[in-house]
């Protein structure tokens, strides 16, 4: 069995949890002895048994096309949440257009497998839930104290982190406001996907929030950011789950999750949903108050949490994988 990865061009100039999503299982299909690739365009595997493509982003219909042209299995994970009231968003026609002539599709989880069934008339048969995961590792990190980065300043021994692209989708602007009002300090780390976006976040670095910059996922570096974090928050207009949150999870920190979306099937039973749709300054404000005040609040269940590490993810993955051949 050989197969192969690929996503829209642009993806990895800006990378996120849809990114590390990619590199995380051509990590665990290779410690399973699959022969998997990264797409090349310039050395493509002409005879991959499967190409498995990320994303609907505009454009990607036509490499899609050019597979079934030439008799290849093709599997997509959407990495899409559409709901009736954003249909408008997007080009509905040329979206449907790639799903339909996938072999499978992929979603993180049953309600996106539900509500794209629904929304695209497409049947439920087609998809397959492979969860989001976290390095199994995390699990055994939660206890370890890393020291402080020295790049925060040196008197923010409680902060709250918010660790994901600057774009406005994450609504970090809203998180600003509520850690201002609330006089909590902020650290937002991630790639600047939106430069227009973070230049009106008018951030200071000195005063109450901090831009990090970038974090290398999985580092010393990352697992300081989010171990010594008093909350990790990511009040999102919507995530599938974010994941980022997932790590945080993974590692003991309470979290502050959008409810739009599917982190309810990922995270389970907290206290600390937010509606960042609606995106009520004062609302969030409070949560964060109240899980300074009780941790425990937005503390995930740890055999909730521990069901999502990569190790067993990964064999679902590969179930679809073996229906195809």
């Amino acid at each position: 069995m050989e197969i192969v990865l690929a996503t829209y061009p642009w993806a990895y100039f800006t990378p996120g949890g849809g990114e590390i999503q990619i590199e995380m299982l051509l990590k665990y299909l290779k410690k399973r002895n699959i022969n998997v690739y990264k797409f090349d365009s310039w050395e493509p595997k002409k005879n991959a048994n499967i190409y498995h493509f990320f994303s609907c982003m505009g454009g990607s219909i036509d490499f899609c096309n050019y597979l079934k042209s030439i008799e290849r299995k093709l599997i997509i994970s959407s990495s899409l949440w559409i709901t009736k009231d954003t249909l408008n968003n997007y080009n509905i026609e040329t979206i449907k257009s790639q799903l339909l002539i996938a072999d499978r599709i992929i979603v993180n989880s049953l309600k996106e497998k539900n509500l794209l069934s629904d929304i695209f008339e497409i049947n439920e048969e087609k998809f397959r839930v492979v969860y989001n995961g976290f390095e199994p590792d995390l699990l055994e990190k939660r206890d370890i104290q890393y020291k402080k980065s020295t790049k925060l300043p040196f008197d923010w021994n409680e902060y709250v982190l918010c660790l994901g692209n600057i774009e406005k989708r994450k609504n970090q602007k809203i998180l600003i406001e509520a850690c201002r009002l609330n006089k909590k300090k902020l650290v937002l780390a991630g790639h600047i996907r939106e430069k227009d976006y973070f230049k009106s976040l008018e951030i200071d670095n000195n005063n109450l929030v901090h831009y990090y910059g970038p974090v290398e996922n999985h580092s010393s570096e990352f697992l300081s950011l989010i171990l010594n974090a008093k909350c990790f928050a990511l009040p999102s207009t919507l995530e599938t789950p974010g994941l980022a949150a997932l790590e945080a999870a993974a590692l003991g920190i309470p979290i502050i999750i959008t409810s739009e979306g599917c982190a309810k099937e990922y995270f389970g039973k907290i206290d600390t949903y937010y509606d960042g749709k609606k995106g009520n300054v004062k609302e969030l404000a409070n949560l964060i108050d109240n899980v300074f005040i009780n941790p425990a609040l937005g503390y995930v269940n740890f055999d909730q949490i521990k069901q999502f590490s990569w190790d067993k993810c990964i064999t679902n993955q590969i179930h679809i994988y073996e229906e195809l051949m």
